[in-house]
């Protein structure tokens, strides 16, 4: 993990240090802070994470929700979309469009064909609730909540 320091001076990561990643894995997270080791440099900041999203058709999220993280996301290029649980809405976001996912709201995002997206996560906090560990009732669970 190649971790760079936020200073008070101008900081870099340069495109070349992870340009080559970028069509071997889905999530690129330049700044954040992570936890687990990434193949790329990145910034430690727990105020914002900002990751770089590259998406082939078929990859489709899981059913999750965050307590404390709201996400937003623009679409740079294709179609993203993300179902609502509480609602059962289907949302479909465009180039351009921005995707906004307040904390609490339970989403599982959908792909239909290649897309490029940046996302921004405020705080960053590692705190995805998938459906083994939430205690909701939900007629879209996929995995029996697990208490404990």
């Amino acid at each position: 993990m190649v971790e760079r320091q936020v200073s008070n001076r101008v900081g870099r990561i340069d495109y070349s240090e992870y340009a080559d990643l970028l069509s071997a894995i889905k999530h690129v997270y330049l700044v954040g802070d992570l936890q687990e080791p990434t193949p790329h440099p990145f910034m430690r900041d727990d105020r914002v994470e900002f990751v770089l999203c590259y998406y082939k058709a078929g990859d489709d999220g899981e059913y999750h929700w965050h307590p404390h993280v709201t996400e937003y996301e623009i679409v740079v290029e294709g179609e993203i979309g993300y179902f609502e649980v509480a609602t059962s809405q289907l949302h479909w976001f465009h180039g351009g469009d921005v995707c906004i996912i307040p904390a609490g709201v339970c989403v599982k995002r959908l792909v239909l064909q290649p897309a490029r997206t940046v996302a921004v996560k405020v705080p960053s906090r590692n705190d995805k609730v998938y459906c083994a560990a939430c205690p909701r009732e939900c007629s879209c669970r996929v995995t029996p909540y697990q208490e404990g």
